[in-house]
């Protein structure tokens, strides 16, 4: 099926839309007062809709949903609402044809895109719309209108993520045009690529498989040997991956295989020494089916006696005692959910993960002076890291300079390293100027429409997406892991507030909160997710651009970090050393 736009249908958008103008046109407070008053009714709508099992279920509720969001248009149509009504009109719409299969839901999502593109061309969301119509085709397979919406995105906003991610997709699409097909694999998707990751010691592997779209898959673990294969459904292996080595090292994962097993099949198999447990996920934009795969020996949690870290630093046996009293505190009283799964066991975490977000080709948020997001947290995590050296801690890196590491290898590489730790530092964006301050986030469900916004643009995916990572959250969580990435933001969290913010009851302090990110899925340790600042505020951006301000906040993560492991290696002493026998 291809999917043409409609030019009679916008024009008659359009058309509507100069009516309503001529024929009402009222002061300019009442047009922000009521175009606010509606975009709010709107979202309240709409979380009402999310947070209910019954009319979640309900094609006409989330059609009632898009047009609360459309009709700030048309009643208010130069208001500062109007694009973020109509960016949210369109994902209301998506869902719609993704839950109830309904093309011409679809069709009103392109049409709302193309409205904000084409009309509202300074919003902050007319560069995520117009690449967002470049993917849509490329779902049904229209190369034309791809090519002219994605050319578009390259042209006008060459140095975004958005306009580096529309030459990312257009490279793609030269590439599958040069790739030769017979006639019996025209028509399937071609898997071109695995990549894996592995560590004997750990017993861990992640391996991703790289395709062009979506697909079906079948999966099954069998033995003697041990082995998993992948039946990846409608496919087609390419020339180059049929050639394809696999080094692998250790005794683990043993092997990688690959094929075509059936004319439209082709299949995986990944020979391990043991298996004891494996999760799958699929990731979209671009399309990837990850696999990890956990051994029967237990993960040692690290102490004194393990390796030094790629600086050769000999991390001390015991962290060194802090003069603040903060840090004196005894082991809090157990939570609701009692302690945590590391606290129980008396264990300490000394080997530490910093990745610093985005890099290479992917700048992340830019503000209006220039500032990028990829170039300020690397600097700060550079900090982090000189910081809990200087406090015996063994600090890796996921980079150090300005490269693009995929989100799914940056936990791969967490995992297969053996850390205890895992802190990802970002920047914050909003299509409002008016938000600032910090925040930290775990992983887990959420449906605060503010979180999963956030959660959108550093997976660099759609909303709509998110939904559709509810069963997969659920499948591949370890609950244990919540509460102490939990505990490890709060942690986090309360020293930023400490240290950037005149009061903890300050506004700028964002707290805690919970959201699907792709980076932090599959992570084998307390995860977190560290949002220092608003790049998009004005004064958030000035206190970024000071490099005394970026030592204050590596300060602050460094603290925080500690602070978790200072309540550990209490706990520790508490359940490993005897109590003193009273005569």
């Amino acid at each position: 099926m291809r999917l043409t736009t409609n030019p009679v249908n916008i024009t008659s958008v359009l058309a509507c839309i100069i009516v309503i103008c001529l024929s009402v046109i009222p002061s300019a407070s009442s047009v922000r007062q009521s175009a606010a008053s509606l975009y709010r009714n709107a979202q309240t709508a709409e979380k009402k809709l999310h947070t209910s099992k019954k009319t979640i279920r309900r094609k006409s509720e989330w059609t009632k949903v898009a047009k609360m969001y459309r009709r700030v248009v048309l009643t208010n149509p130069q208001s500062s609402y109007c694009d973020d009504a109509l960016y949210f009109e369109a994902e209301i719409y998506l869902e719609i044809d993704r839950r109830f299969k309904d093309s011409s839901a679809r069709q009103r999502a392109l049409d709302s895109y193309l409205l904000l593109a084409n009309g509202y061309p300074s919003s902050k969301w007319a560069k995520r719309a117009r690449l967002n119509r470049g993917k849509l085709y490329l779902e049904v397979d229209n190369q034309k209108s791809a090519r002219i919406e994605l050319r578009k995105t390259t042209a006008t906003w060459p140095n975004t993520s958005e306009g580096t991610e529309a030459k990312r997709l257009l490279a793609n699409m030269e590439m599958a045009q040069k790739r030769p097909l017979s006639t019996s694999s025209k028509g399937l998707v071609q898997v071109h690529n695995i990549r894996h990751w592995s560590d004997s010691r750990a017993e861990y592997t992640r391996v991703v498989i790289d395709m062009d779209k979506d697909i079906t898959y079948r999966q099954e673990q069998l033995e003697s040997p041990q082995r998993i294969y992948f039946d990846l459904l409608g496919t087609t292996i390419t020339k180059t991956l049929a050639q394809k080595d696999f080094p692998v090292e250790g005794d683990f994962l043993r092997r990688i295989r690959v094929g075509q097993n059936t004319p439209t099949t082709v299949r995986v198999v990944l020979d391990f020494k043991n298996v004891s447990d494996y999760n799958v996920f699929w990731l979209p934009d671009p399309y990837r089916l990850v696999i990890d795969i956990s051994g029967e020996k237990p993960r040692e949690p690290s102490s004194s006696n393990r390796s030094t870290n790629a600086n050769n630093l000999e991390p001390r046996s015991t962290a060194q005692p802090s003069e603040n009293p903060e840090d004196l505190r005894l082991t809090p009283p157990p939570r609701d959910d009692g302690h945590s799964i590391y606290q129980q066991l008396g264990l300490e975490p000394r080997r530490i993960l910093i990745d610093p977000g985005h890099g290479g080709h992917d700048p992340g948020t830019t503000s209006r002076k220039g500032l990028r997001e990829k170039d300020l947290v690397l600097d700060i995590s550079k900090r982090v890291a000189e910081l809990l050296r200087t406090r015996a801690f063994e600090v890796l890196m996921t980079r150090d300079s300005d490269i693009f590491i995929p989100l799914e290898e940056r936990t791969a590489i967490a995992n297969s390293k053996g850390a205890d730790i895992f802190v990802s530092i970002h920047i914050n964006a909003s299509r409002s100027t008016r938000p600032r301050g910090t925040e930290t986030y775990f992983l887990n469900l959420s449906t605060d429409p503010d979180a999963a916004e956030v959660a959108a643009r550093e997976n660099a995916s759609s909303t709509r997406r998110l939904s559709e990572l509810n069963h997969l959250l659920q499948k591949v969580m370890n609950n244990s892991k919540i509460t102490e990435s939990r505990e490890l933001a709060t942690r986090i969290q309360d020293a930023m507030a400490s240290t950037l913010l005149p009061s903890k009851n300050d506004a700028r302090n964002r707290g805690v909160k919970k959201a699907p990110f792709y980076v932090l899925l599959g992570a084998q340790m307390p995860a977190v997710l560290v949002e220092v600042a608003y790049l998009s505020n004005q004064k958030d951006e000035a206190l970024l651009n000071d490099p005394n301000y970026r030592q204050k906040v590596a300060e602050s993560i460094a603290y925080g970090i500690n602070s978790y492991h200072n309540t550990l290696a209490r706990t520790a002493k508490m359940i490993l050393v005897p109590p003193t026998s009273v005569n």
